[in-house]
Order: C-alpha cells, then structure tokens, then sequence
C-alpha cells in the first residue's frame, strides 16, 4: 500500500487530498476488514462472487486509507462508503464535514482520492490490454483519434488513456455510462514522457493529467486552474504498479 497527501494549488487558496493505492487479491485483503463499517460488512457478505468481493475491498480500503490521509485521526470503521442512486461514492460519517472520494479498481490493483467537496476530483484506471483495443477506439471520436496519431506511435495506447480521461470526467460529471462520451470529448492531448495532458471541449473548466506504468494508465481529471504537484502520486503508482501479483492457488 502507497498513501500520501496532494497540495492542489489555486490562486486565492490552498485545498488539500489524500490519496492512497493498494495491490493485493482477495485473501490479502482480509487483513483491512477492521476498517469496514458494519454496513459496508454486510454489504461485503451479501456478494456471492469473489471478483466483486475483492473489487469491492480494494476500493473501500483505498478510499478509507485516502480519507485518513486527510482528516489524519478518524476512525475509518466510523466511515461509511455508500453508493449513489448512479452508483458514484458517498462519504457519509458523524466525523467528516463534507469529504468526498473517487475509487478506481483495475483486477487487484485499488486507488483512491479523498477531497472536500469545494474542491472535485476524480481518478480512472486501466490495464492496456489488446483484447479490449476495438472496445476503446470505438468510444472515441475523430478527432480524439487524430490526437491521439499525432503523439503516440501506440494507438493501442493511446486510446486507452483517452478512454480513462474520459471515464475520470464522467466521474467528476457524477454521470458516469449514462453519459453520451462524445459530450466528453478531448480537445488537446499532449504527451512527456510517460505522461500526458489534456483538455476538453464541452467542459473547459476541467483537465486530465494521465500517466503510464507497464501495462497500466491512470488519469486523474480536476479543475482547469489547480496546479498539483503529482510527482509523489506517480512514483507512488509506479511503485504499486510495478509490484508482481500474487500467484494464484
């Protein structure tokens, strides 16, 4: 597990996040049950399947590690993670004042962002997988696809990323799939490194910055006029990312 704090500077003031990213499978998981609330304990033991058992952990564990980041002190077994009628996170405790999170899972990775609502965020993560590549470029329009041709020799890659973008927007959005994506639609795309910016046309007030580490890409998507310094968050994914998964039994 990698956790930390994200300084989100504008010009009249100062915000802070917590974030936090776990690799574990789903016996692994176990050791965390002391952080769940007895909802989110009956919730856990109604699931039959052990793939939404695990998923279901991995972003309840990574948003409580978030939230404690930020309000340092709470006790996450007083923290209940509700879910939306959209399915989007509530945050919903006696201890907190208006803190929200963004959850992410990709198999048995797990990533988090906890925030104050003044101040939305939002994260996505997915594994380039060439399974998936007609899937992805067919939620993309002409133009992303140009953007995406014009810096990245890997379209497979490429279209991931766009893909991510837009789905962490859709989560700032609070539409999530019931959004028609092209409303989502990038307007730049420029890459360093293994790192990229964007822009979007219909929601100019948001930009995604997005980073590669191996088979995964993550973005996150905040305010146009936030500068955040995400130099500690990356390496951090890097560091999770990178970590071998357990072998299977």
């Amino acid at each position: 597990m990698n956790d930390g704090l994200l300084l989100l500077n504008r010009t009249d003031r100062t915000f802070k996040a917590g974030f936090c990213m776990i690799k574990e499978d789903l016996p692994g998981l176990s050791q965390y049950f002391a952080v769940l609330h007895p909802n989110e304990r009956d919730y856990l033991d109604s699931l039959r399947f052990d793939r939404r058992r695990a998923s279901y952990l991995l972003g309840r564990v990574a948003a409580k590690h978030a939230i404690l980041r930020l309000e340092e002190g709470v006790e996450m077994d007083a923290v209940f993670i509700d879910s939306g009628i959209f399915q989007f996170p509530v945050v919903k405790s006696k201890l907190l004042s208006n803190v929200q999170v963004s959850i992410t899972h990709c198999e048995d990775l797990g990533l988090a962002l906890a925030f104050p609502e003044d101040h939305p965020l939002a994260i996505d993560i997915e594994k380039i997988d060439a399974a998936q590549a007609e899937a992805f470029q067919s939620q993309l329009t002409a133009g992303e696809l140009g953007l995406i041709t014009a810096i990245e020799p890997d379209s497979l890659i490429g279209c991931v990323t766009v893909w991510t973008i837009k789905e962490a927007l859709s989560k700032i959005l609070k539409t999530g799939f019931m959004i028609d994506f092209k409303v989502l639609e990038i307007q730049s795309l420029e890459k360093s490194g293994h790192c990229y910016t964007s822009e979007f046309i219909h929601c100019a007030q948001y930009k995604a910055i997005s980073c590669r580490h191996g088979d995964y890409i993550c973005s996150i998507v905040l305010p146009k006029q936030t500068f955040c310094d995400l130099k500690e968050f990356w390496l951090a994914f890097k560091e999770v990312a990178g970590m071998p998964s357990r072998p299977s039994e």
